[in-house]
Order: structure tokens, then C-alpha cells, then sequence
């Protein structure tokens, strides 16, 4: 059995306004900077399965890096943030934003969903897909919330703990699973390059 490593990318900055709730909009992405995606190209390994949510933004930037065949996996969607997508936080009343913010890890934004349980999505999809493409590469190309779920489930760390990475857009996050019995390893080699 071999180790199956996961380059995570962060899809490039969404298209459009700034300070848009987008969570799982259909928003496309500002390939402008080619100067950081010739970069990223460089860095990335040859020959990987490439993933991406199958939202626009992350789709068009998995293209951008030369992906040539993408396998749309949902389950790695950034977090729903249900009624509030699309919108801006400046948008919505104190009263509105209150709970979450006293708990953004486990609290839900109205109809959508808590960190804490796109984790558990994120974690048992990463866990099928690490099986699946054992001893392989995998270029995922993702969103912030999803890289930092990886991240939480890779060091065994709290939810809230989780939510302190910052994940620039373009940037390479590297974890490698390493297949041991019954127990998966995991080994974290860089995070927000």
C-alpha cells in the first residue's frame, strides 16, 4: 500500500463583487492573474486525478491549470450558507448574524448548513476518494471552507480551530494519507502556498 497525496488548490477569486456571501453559488472566477496560475502549474504534479465541487468557479480553474478531464465530486461544495448566499455580510442585520458568529463552527446559517456538518460531508467523502485513488496524486480544486475541513480532519483538530487558517485563492495546501491496518495517517507538507 502506497500514500495517496492530496494537493489541494483554492479556486481563483470569484468574479464579481467583493464581500458576497457566495457558499454555493454559480459565480466564475477571475483568471486574470496568469502570472499566479503559471505559477501553480509549476508546482503541481503530472499524471493526478482531478477533482473539482463542480461549481463554476472551481471547474474553470482546474481548466486553467491544464486539467484536461475534471471529475465533478459535490460533496467537496464549499459550506451552504442557505439564505444568505449571494448576499453581503454588510447586508444582513446584526440580529441576523448574532448567533452565528458567537458560534460559527457548529451554527447554521438560516437554510443552510454549520461548519461542523459540511466537515463530517467533507471528511467521508475525502476518506472514500483517499481508498479509492490509493498511491495516487489528487488535484483537488476546491473552496476555503473545504480545504480547512481537510485540514480539521488531517491534524485532529476542533472545528473552530479550523476556521483559522487563512486559504488565499490560488494557493497549494498539501496532505498525504498514509494507508497503515486499519488506521489512515495522515502528514501535513504545506498549507496556504
Amino acid at each position: 500500500m502506497t500514500s495517496t497525496r492530496w494537493w489541494w488548490v483554492r479556486h481563483a477569486p470569484s468574479a464579481g463583487l467583493p464581500g458576497i456571501i457566495h457558499g454555493q453559488d454559480d459565480v466564475d472566477a477571475d483568471l486574470t492573474d496568469h502570472t499566479a496560475i503559471e505559477d501553480r502549474i509549476a508546482m503541481l504534479p503530472k499524471d493526478a486525478v482531478w477533482l473539482t465541487s463542480g461549481l463554476p468557479r472551481t471547474v474553470q480553474t482546474a481548466v486553467a491549470l491544464g486539467a484536461a478531464n475534471c471529475r465533478i465530486v459535490t460533496e467537496l461544495m464549499e459550506q451552504d450558507f442557505g439564505d444568505w448566499n449571494g448576499k453581503s455580510w454588510s447586508d444582513l442585520r446584526d440580529n441576523q448574524t448574532r448567533n452565528f458568529w458567537m458560534n460559527f463552527a457548529t451554527e447554521a446559517p438560516p437554510g443552510g448548513e454549520s461548519f461542523v456538518h459540511m466537515m463530517d460531508r467533507v471528511s467521508h467523502t475525502i476518506a472514500e476518494l483517499s481508498l479509492e485513488y490509493e498511491g495516487r496524486d489528487i488535484i483537488a480544486v476546491a473552496h476555503a471552507g473545504t480545504i480547512r475541513a481537510a485540514l480539521t480532519m488531517a491534524l485532529n483538530l476542533f472545528a473552530k480551530s479550523a476556521l483559522t487558517f487563512q486559504l488565499d485563492n490560488l494557493s497549494i495546501t498539501e496532505i498525504e494519507n498514509i494507508p497503515g491496518g486499519d488506521l489512515r495517517a495522515w502528514c501535513v507538507h504545506g498549507i496556504n502556498r
